[in-house]
């Protein structure tokens, strides 16, 4: 990513791109959809006491999906690469491993079915993401 973005950004910003990738527009469906997501995964991760408090989490959304527009303005191809360069980071995480991975691409296709839609790209760029991360593909 270009700016200094933590995991937790990073992990925002793939599931907005993949509730994004079928039409371009995030339903009131998604997004609360990924609320609860990062909410889980935090949990998840961090343990019961996990640092970020639920406004901090609706300020990483904000600025996430800003830069999710600025990205998704540029090209198809700035999208593709962010995704993979985003993935990559993911995976070099020390708490990083096949069940994270499998959780993720799980929710990740539970957010792309959220509108009722999904389409050929996504299931594509979901299936790259699975095998990237070594995990099963489940859309």
């Amino acid at each position: 990513m270009r700016k200094n973005y933590d995991w937790v950004d990073r992990t925002i910003f793939l599931m907005f791109a993949y509730a994004h990738i079928t039409d371009w527009e995030l339903a009131d469906s998604e997004r609360s959809l990924i609320q609860s997501k990062i909410d889980f995964v935090l949990k998840k991760i961090q343990g019961d006491s996990y640092q970020y408090e639920p406004e901090i989490i609706a300020n990483k959304m904000s600025t996430v999906y800003q830069y999710w527009t600025d990205v998704q303005k540029q090209s198809v191809d700035e999208v593709l690469n962010e995704l993979q360069d985003i993935a990559g980071e993911i995976k070099k995480q020390d708490w990083f491993d096949s069940n994270f991975a499998q959780k993720l691409v799980d929710f990740l296709a539970e957010v792309a079915r959220a509108d009722g839609v999904v389409l050929d790209n996504e299931k594509f760029s979901l299936n790259d993401l699975s095998n990237l991360w070594e995990v099963e593909y489940r859309l």
